[in-house]
């Protein structure tokens, strides 16, 4: 048999409600499986940062790779002083006698 189209037949309370019901679940249902979806991306790229993370302290160990600044905060008398003299040319003034 063919319907009119805009025709719908009349629902009941009760077929209103269990359908309302049901969307309700269904909606429940798809929010939980998209956050332990989500929490497993996280847990894998977690995974990954950590065992990224390792390999280069590996490497950096193995090479002898020593990559933390030795900041001078840290300490103040584990400086070291250079002393020289040093003499400033001028270009254009070479040949030229000193007044």
């Amino acid at each position: 048999m063919f319907r009119l189209q805009g025709m719908q037949p009349q629902r009941g309370p009760l077929t209103r409600l269990l359908t309302s019901l049901l969307l309700i679940g269904v909606a429940v249902i798809a929010l939980f499986f998209g956050a332990i979806i989500i929490a497993i991306l996280i847990g894998i790229a977690a995974i990954a940062f950590i065992f990224l993370y390792l390999r280069a302290w590996w490497l950096r160990r193995k090479l002898g790779l020593n990559v933390h600044p030795h900041h001078s905060r840290k300490r103040q008398d584990a400086g070291v002083t250079i002393e020289g003299e040093y003499t400033v040319e001028d270009g254009d003034n070479k040949g030229r006698d000193d007044h």
